[in-house]
């Protein structure tokens, strides 16, 4: 059986930087607020415009270090590939299973880059493979309590916004570990950008967009498929 390792909260990306892109705030806060979690990459990014396989795994551990996370583990699908097949859904469960979390976050399964939109899927259709016991996963059945998505380029309506202006500053140092990523605006990586030619201009703009709609500086959005559980006003309050 491979070894359990217990974390508050999962982070799935399709890229080895989504979860910074997309809930890089709701991380820092996480280790502010002494909780754990672990992140999981589904691809290397090695179809992408800018860095190589290598450096792009070499600034993901610099930025899990930087975030605290517990964990940092690629399932190596194919990057520009990555399809909601069962077979990938039982690698999703697996992470689930072995890290036990009580939340889950991952993309919006909703964006204009098939990555995102399948990595969001992948989790989005992976409960059922999270309670198993017909399987060849050697770790026991997990039902996290809840799964959240993250928008990325794609404008959502948000179910929460987390206010992560008090980190703000941090989470564009996080996005700079990421150098062969927003080291430079798109104009001086020499590629053509879908959008705001400035990376972390764009990253900004959003992040001031889902703030201002629940009255704080910046804030990271997350979406909910299904109901979220409470088992009393109290539950209320403590959001």
């Amino acid at each position: 059986m491979e070894s359990i390792v217990p974390v508050d909260v999962l982070f799935f990306g399709a890229h080895p930087d989504d979860v910074e892109w997309g809930a890089g705030g709701i991380a820092l806060l996480l280790r502010e607020r002494a909780l754990s979690f672990a992140i999981i990459d589904l691809t290397r990014g090695e179809l992408g415009s800018r860095g190589t396989p290598q450096e792009r795994s070499n600034e993901a551990t610099l930025a899990a270090e930087f975030m605290g996370s517990q964990a940092r583990v690629n399932l190596d699908l194919p990057d520009g590939a990555v399809q909601d097949s069962p077979a990938n859904r039982l690698l999703v469960a697996r992470a689930i299973r072995q890290y036990q979390p009580k939340i889950v976050l991952a993309p919006l399964w909703e964006d204009r880059h098939p990555d995102h939109a399948a990595a969001g899927l992948l989790v989005r259709n992976s409960p059922l493979y999270c309670t198993l016991t017909k399987t060849e996963d050697p770790n026991p059945p997990h039902l996290p309590d809840t799964f959240l998505y993250y928008p990325l380029h794609k404008a959502a309506h948000a179910t929460f916004v987390v206010d992560t202006s008090e980190v703000f500053a941090r989470k564009l140092e996080l996005l700079r570990l990421h150098h062969s990523q927003f080291g430079k605006t798109a104009q001086e990586f020499g590629v053509l950008a879908q959008g705001i030619g400035d990376y972390l201009y764009g990253l900004e703009t959003r992040d001031r967009h889902y703030g201002s709609q629940a009255g704080f500086r910046f804030g990271e959005a997350l979406i909910t498929d299904r109901p979220v559980k409470l088992r009393g006003l109290e539950s209320l309050l403590k959001l």
